[in-house]
């Protein structure tokens, strides 16, 4: 009895490989996810050279903290600059910003360097953030930030920096303080961005609800 062959379709198996290549390229091996990788790969550093708490570890943790901060400029400008926007830079993005600022602050309390009250706020606002997104998800809204999460992050910036140094810098400039007051009116930022987040998709939910046929 004579066998039949069965074709073998490498050409098409070929085609869909170098296919999830170029997307797994274009989606995940862009310039602006590499900056965020760079941002997410110094976050442990960071905490390494907290960790190691004498003045030197601290200018060199407040000068990997300065250059992290500015590749989140950098790779938002050149995503929207050269169009390469991705779905994976939409999720790590805000988690590497996250990080960075949350796990640098909480070991920061930690080592008595900033006050607790404005810090527990943050990651209070981060949860309820998350789940408020998780709810527009869910319902497929896509809400995008205000102004008041942006300048939030911006005091953010500034404000760990000092508190990073704190009194072992130029103690006569009490570096401390001005990063605590900086961080109080980040925190006020914070809120206020909570509470339009919230306004905001309250009311497109009840505009998708009562236009619905």
């Amino acid at each position: 009895m004579k066998r039949k062959k069965i074709p073998w379709n490498g050409g098409a198996k070929r085609r869909k490989l170098f296919s999830k290549l170029r997307d797994f390229r274009q989606d995940v091996l862009t310039i602006p996810n590499l900056l965020t990788a760079v941002r997410i790969v110094a976050v442990p550093l960071i905490l390494w050279l907290l960790y190691h708490d004498d003045t030197a570890m601290r200018l060199w943790a407040m000068a990997v903290y300065v250059l992290a901060s500015v590749t989140d400029f950098f790779d938002g400008w050149v995503a929207r600059r050269y169009n390469t926007i991705s779905t994976t830079g939409k999720l790590l993005d805000p988690l590497a910003d996250k990080f960075i600022v949350l796990l640098t602050l909480v070991v920061l309390v930690y080592d008595h360097e900033v006050q607790l009250l404005p810090v527990i706020l943050t990651l209070a606002r981060e949860f309820y953030i998350f789940g408020i997104r998780a709810l527009a998800v869910e319902h497929g809204l896509i809400i995008s930030a205000g102004r008041g999460g942006k300048w939030k992050t911006t005091f953010q910036m500034f404000a760990i920096p000092l508190l990073i140094l704190g009194g072992r810098v130029l103690p006569e400039w009490d570096l401390a303080l001005w990063g605590n007051t900086l961080l109080w009116i980040s925190v006020l930022f914070a809120l206020q961005s909570a509470a339009v987040y919230t306004l905001t998709l309250k009311r497109r939910l009840f505009e998708s609800t009562h236009h619905e046929p």
